[in-house]
């Protein structure tokens, strides 16, 4: 009975503390720590009197944006193919006059195997086999030979030679076209001396060239021999006759005076490359006729060119010459002959 009591005395008081809890009223809330006191909000308090700083951005304000890359594209530039060699032209062979007694021959601009052989007589194979070619390679200077080993020349050559004449030129003044005689071949030489015939007979034999029968000028001025119609190649005085070291004639006149073909023909040869001629111009006329004309001034005609009796084909000069003058040769078979006995000088 007791423990009801106490009991119920218990729930009375639990009763009457709620009752009293429930009409209290509630504790203020502070915000922020604990102590500190609210702060008004910035539109409303602004210690300092400045414009607030507004963290929206501007209606002006745009976003950047980075410059559009305006460097050229690379274009390379056009190919321009490199300049072609430079080129002389077409080949021009040589026809420059030989010593067809020589053992030996020097290389110059235009000499192949194949001219060689037709200048001096002589075959291609042997050409080569006497040098040692395997092929038709030639170098400018460079010095082979144009006959067998043990080759003598013939004393026949010595006749002519006998003067004092430089070395080159003789070498240089003999045609570039030698189809009719071999001056090594000659038995008149070896014949002569032996019968004991008449003193008129030996004089017909030592001739190098068939004296022309009477030629009887022509009013123009003209000779025909040997099949040929020959002219003066320049006018002017003759200063040195054929004879001795003078394989020709030397014409005296002015600088610049017009030089003639003498006949009709074909210039072989139009150069300075052989010493003692200076600009020299030779022209073919047959198998057995060319002439020579030497010191010009300057050449009108190249090789392989024909020409006829009377065209000009060069200018009277100096050239490797102690005076202006025109130095003509004529020769026949390679042998110079005076020129005497075919122009009417």
């Amino acid at each position: 009975m007791l423990k009801q009591t106490t009991l119920l005395a218990a729930c009375a008081a639990v009763a009457a503390l709620l009752g009293g809890c429930a009409t209290q009223q509630p504790a203020p809330v502070i915000a922020g720590n604990s102590g500190m006191q609210t702060v008004p909000s910035a539109s409303v308090y602004n210690p300092y009197g400045a414009t607030p700083y507004n963290a929206a951005p501007a209606a002006n304000d745009a976003p950047y944006v980075p410059p559009v890359q305006t460097a050229p594209v690379y274009t390379p530039p056009a190919y321009v193919p490199p300049p072609a060699p430079a080129v002389s032209g077409t080949y021009v062979p040589s026809y420059a006059p030989v010593d067809i007694n020589a053992a030996t021959h020097t290389i110059v601009r235009g000499d192949t195997v194949y001219n060689i052989s037709k200048r001096y007589h002589i075959s291609q194979d042997d050409f080569r086999a006497w040098n040692g070619m395997t092929d038709n390679t030639l170098s400018i200077g460079q010095i082979v030979k144009v006959k067998p080993a043990g080759y003598a020349a013939p004393k026949t050559s010595a006749v002519e030679s006998r003067p004092a004449v430089p070395a080159a030129a003789q070498t240089t003044v003999k045609p570039a076209v030698q189809t009719t005689v071999k001056p090594t071949a000659q038995p008149p030489v070896q014949s002569a001396p032996q019968p004991a015939a008449p003193a008129a007979e030996n004089k017909a034999v030592p001739a190098p060239a068939p004296a022309p029968q009477s030629p009887a000028a022509s009013p123009s001025g003209t000779r025909s021999v040997g099949g040929i119609v020959w002219q003066r190649p320049t006018q002017g005085k003759v200063v040195a006759d054929f004879g001795g070291n003078n394989k020709g004639v030397d014409i005296a006149g002015n600088a610049g005076q017009p030089v003639l073909a003498a006949a009709d023909g074909k210039v072989v040869y139009a150069g300075s490359g052989l010493r003692g001629y200076g600009n020299l111009v030779i022209i073919q006329h047959n198998s057995s006729f060319l002439t020579a004309y030497g010191h010009n001034q300057k050449l009108l005609v190249g090789e392989g060119q024909q020409v006829k009796r009377g065209q000009q084909v060069a200018l009277m000069g100096n050239t490797d010459a102690s005076r202006t003058q025109l130095h003509f040769e004529v020769r026949q078979n390679g042998k110079p002959v005076n020129p005497n006995s075919y122009i009417a000088f």
